[in-house]
């Protein structure tokens, strides 16, 4: 009978011991900010339009906050965004289309920030020697040069290279 009693204690003492660490190891995992947390300081609101950014004779279409584009963007299925839309252009004519990252099979520029489109950015920050989170801000707006343009001239040409240098 005594060894029963305490064959019974060191269960629930152990049972005990293991829901307490279930309980801080949840608490631990809701206390870490996730990568999305991280990267969207409350200073970048979210892209939710595309703007006209003329620059050396270039109009540069980019993903745009009112009339900033200091923004960023991140997986988002719940509305088709035209900043969004903006990027997937970018990457579709000036990663995909010249073979600067790999990609098999259609890349839709639908303005939905979805898995693709996800997957296609962490390739392009990449290429770029970025961090690849697949996430749009700062850092990969300035790596990235937006460099697809719609030219003042010449009915809308656009035209994709390094360092400001278009082919």
């Amino acid at each position: 009978m005594e060894f029963a009693a305490r064959t019974r204690s060191t269960k629930t003492v152990l049972g005990a011991f293991f829901f307490a660490f279930a309980v801080v190891f949840g608490m631990v995992a809701v206390a870490v900010p996730t990568a999305s947390a991280v990267a969207a300081p409350a200073a970048y609101e979210k892209c939710n339009a595309a703007r006209v950014v003329y620059t050396s004779g270039v109009y540069y279409r980019m993903p745009a906050r009112g009339t900033t584009t200091t923004c960023w963007l991140a997986y988002d299925r719940s509305y088709s965004n035209p900043a969004v839309n903006a990027l997937q252009t970018h990457i579709k004519r000036c990663y995909i289309d010249t073979n600067r990252i790999s990609w098999s099979g259609a890349f839709d520029v639908d303005g939905f920030f979805g898995n693709d489109t996800v997957s296609a950015l962490k390739k392009v920050q990449a290429y770029e020697g970025l961090g690849q989170d697949g996430e749009y801000g700062p850092t990969a707006r300035s790596a990235m040069h937006l460099r697809w343009s719609e030219l003042s001239s010449g009915g809308g040409r656009g035209g994709c290279g390094d360092g400001g240098y278009f082919t």
